[in-house]
């Protein structure tokens, strides 16, 4: 196995899933291109962390990855040519899916699962074994499960967090077809999208299946879910020593990528949550939003001239006596 995800992300491989979570947003945060203006070479390693993270993040993943590595051939069977991760993205066939009809004795009339990126069904031409062992054999039944209804078609398509809040339209490639995909404002990590019609053909005339895409919102570097699944979004903002001390202004960016200023009150510490009504996400199948939830970071100064310090010491002095 050509990569070390553990080290990718700088953790060890007792991690918990906390540790490893954090660990990405620390990094996400940092190459993230929102916030390194274009640098390929940062970009390349955003990619490198998101694709580590794909894995150690999902438990069964990091279990099969943890696996592979003890396997001293995980190298020749398990990772595709040129030492790729062949964990990454969707799992290939839906075995498990396909295991439980086997064992039922239905049909192939289900789901197969694709990677929207490999241009290709996770069966690939392997649909007719699948028909006769389910009993797809000579005379009537053979011709009933010609007729049948397409198969359904199961891809995975990761959003950000910005993009399932406020909706957006992405695209997927599936066996070669692009298709565009509209993303609800208000959908959530983990739902399904149905594009009826896009899946495999059926036949002899019968529909074609649907296609189901799988929703995966990643973490993201500025903004937080309130709660699993919640429209209410935490982000940190900064605030300037002198303005949490005094009072006064500061910025805090939001999600359509605008500045609001908001007032800060005297006396404000770090750690202060300040609430910026309907500024979260939107609520599924609603004109509602949720609110936006801005903790404060206060910022003390790397250096101060001497006049800053001494009027600092007089502050502090001030502080010290008795009313």
């Amino acid at each position: 196995m050509a990569k070390d995800f553990y080290k990718t992300l700088g953790v060890a491989e007792t991690a918990s899933h906390d540790e490893i979570k954090k660990a990405y947003r620390r990094l996400a945060k940092k190459y993230h291109p929102d916030a390194t203006g274009g640098d390929k070479s940062k970009e390349a390693r955003f990619k490198e962390i998101t694709e580590a993270y794909e894995v150690l993040g999902d438990e069964k993943k990091r279990t099969a990855y943890d696996e592979a590595k003890k396997n001293p051939f995980a190298g020749a069977y398990g990772a595709p040519p040129g030492g790729g991760n062949p964990f990454a993205g969707s799992a290939g066939i839906d075995v498990e899916e396909l295991l439980r009809r086997m064992k039922a004795g239905q049909s192939s009339g289900g789901r197969v699962r694709v990677d929207p990126g490999a241009g290709s069904s996770g069966f690939g031409g392997f649909g007719d074994i699948f028909g006769d062992i389910f009993g797809g054999g000579g005379g009537g039944t053979a011709t009933a499960t010609r007729t049948r209804k397409g198969e359904d078609v199961v891809a995975r398509l990761d959003i950000e967090l910005p993009e399932a809040a406020l909706g957006a339209e992405k695209h997927i490639t599936v066996d070669g077809k692009s298709l565009k995909v509209k993303i609800p404002a208000g959908i959530t990590d983990g739902k399904t999208i149905r594009l009826a019609g896009q899946g495999h053909p059926g036949g002899r005339g019968a529909p074609a299946g649907d296609l189901l895409i799988e929703l995966h919102e990643r973490p993201h570097p500025q903004f937080r879910r309130h709660a699993p699944g919640s429209a209410d979004l935490d982000t940190d903002m900064s605030v300037p020593v002198d303005v949490a001390i005094l009072g006064g202004k500061a910025d805090v960016r939001t999600l359509e990528g605008t500045t609001l200023s908001l007032t800060i009150p005297p006396g404000t510490s770090s750690g202060k949550k300040l609430r910026i009504k309907g500024k979260g996400a939107h609520v599924a199948g609603s004109t509602a939003r949720g609110d936006l939830y801005a903790t404060v970071s206060v910022q003390v100064p790397d250096k101060l001239s001497e006049k800053a310090k001494q009027l600092l010491e007089e502050f502090a002095k001030s502080l010290r006596q008795k009313p």
